[in-house]
């Protein structure tokens, strides 16, 4: 058998250096890996979108949370604040109510104390007013300043009920009227003129210059019997003190 034709050579000759070998072969590797290779880079790019939009929408909702919440305290504080207005002007009118029936409640005190110290000692009452019968006769001022050691003064009668409880006394007595001023001008013992009178027929008649005014009692009509009498001559006579 012929050598050259069997001969297998020992090893086989590669005219490529070793270098160029490895550089191929890790090149076509490294192709072969990114082809097999999912790329990442796009799912890292829509996750952070996603971050972003689901912070975005966090950051809205808390927005929207907070100026509903906002708008709900500052209506609620206006309310309570309405709230306060009333009661604290509620208050005040209670205040000033109780205050008034505090200054009420003294009045009548004071009232009730004036009536049971003159009705102990011979006062009578009627409308707001005590009245004292005197037992004594004295002329008009007189009588008058008894009456203002007393607290009061001659009776000034303002109406018809009036009239009518004086003249149920029963008494002839002198009234806090007179015209010794001016004559002809009645006036009233604080100084107001005589508006209404209840004259007896035919009086006043300043007879012998008469300028003071008495009341009787008599089967006539309530309302007349008033008249003028000399201011000398002595009467029984009626305090008035107003409570």
């Amino acid at each position: 058998m012929s050598k050259g034709v069997y001969e297998i050579p020992d090893r086989f000759e590669d005219d490529e250096p070793d270098a160029m070998k490895n550089t191929d072969i890790d090149g076509q590797l490294y192709s072969n890996v990114r082809a097999f290779k999912p790329s990442s880079r796009n799912g890292i790019v829509a996750s952070d979108n996603r971050a972003i939009k689901d912070s975005e929408d966090k950051r809205n909702n808390l927005s929207q949370s907070c100026s509903l919440y906002e708008n709900n305290a500052t209506a609620e504080r206006d309310q309570l604040q309405t709230r306060y207005n009333n009661l604290t002007k509620e208050r005040d009118q209670l205040q000033t109510r109780y205050n008034n029936l505090t200054k009420e409640k003294g009045h009548i005190q004071a009232k009730l104390f004036v009536m049971e110290q003159h009705c102990q000692e011979g006062w009578r009452y009627f409308d707001s007013s005590l009245y004292f019968l005197s037992t004594e006769k004295k002329t008009w001022e007189e009588s008058r300043q008894d009456c203002k050691r007393r607290g009061a003064d001659l009776v000034i009668i303002n109406s018809r009920e009036e009239q009518t409880f004086v003249f149920n006394l029963h008494l002839r007595a002198w009234i806090g009227l007179t015209d010794s001023v001016t004559e002809g001008t009645w006036k009233w013992v604080d100084g107001t003129t005589l508006t209404t009178g209840y004259w007896s027929a035919g009086q006043p008649d300043d007879r012998e210059q008469e300028d003071c005014a008495e009341i009787y009692f008599s089967k006539d009509d309530p309302v007349t019997t008033w008249n003028d009498d000399k201011c000398g001559t002595n009467h029984n006579w009626i305090c008035e003190n107003v409570v």
